[in-house]
């Protein structure tokens, strides 16, 4: 008598060999799938956080000195429009090239369907080409801004003659996109009327 399996005995174990291949294959697959949907999920909230503690760095580092146009002009303190979708001021700048701050105008913008830091080398640029730009978020649907005084929110600023030498008490950014919407609201901390 010949020791060994027959056909069928080997054919079955081929069968079941290949079901648990297959299924192994699958759950290996989505595995890697939901490996990768974390990790996109995970650099989302990177860029998210990164952009949102740059704009925190930047309102709360806010100078309350009047800004001047390149032809001298004193413009006020601090300038926003809903409506341009942007926000322009006076900041402390940390340079890699200094062991000390110095004060830059800060510029966020909306433009192209992403919202971007634009830090000019000077508070009061000459060169309106003269700038640094990073795009803080890509992808973006809409950006509404508006400004709180007096317990009323203004989508420009400054909201009257008085507040062009204040800076609001506090800046809100709601930023739209497909996925989701977020808005980041912002304190200043100055609370003191700028005078000549």
């Amino acid at each position: 008598m010949k020791k060994g399996f027959t056909l069928i005995e080997v054919l079955i174990s081929l069968v079941i060999l290949s079901i648990i291949a297959i299924v192994s294959t699958n759950f290996l697959q989505s595995s890697i799938d939901l490996r990768n949907q974390s990790k996109s999920k995970v650099d989302d909230i990177k860029v998210f956080n990164l952009g949102v503690s740059t704009i925190r760095r930047d309102l709360m580092s806010v100078v309350n000195l009047p800004m001047r146009d390149n032809f001298g002009n004193q413009l006020p303190n601090f300038i926003g429009s809903n409506a341009d979708k942007k926000i322009t001021f006076l900041g402390f700048i940390n340079r890699i090239d200094s062991s000390r701050s110095s004060i830059s105008r800060i510029e966020y913008l909306f433009e192209d369907a992403k919202f971007i830091r634009r830090v000019y080398f000077t508070a009061d640029p000459y060169d309106y080409d003269d700038y640094i730009d990073s795009v803080l978020f890509n992808n973006i649907d809409d950006v509404e801004i508006s400004f709180l005084v007096d317990n009323r929110w203004f989508t420009e600023w400054p909201a009257g003659q008085t507040a062009a030498y204040m800076i609001p008490k506090l800046v809100k950014i709601e930023i739209n996109d497909k996925d989701r919407d977020f808005e980041i609201i912002i304190n200043p901390n100055i609370d003191y009327v700028y005078r000549q």
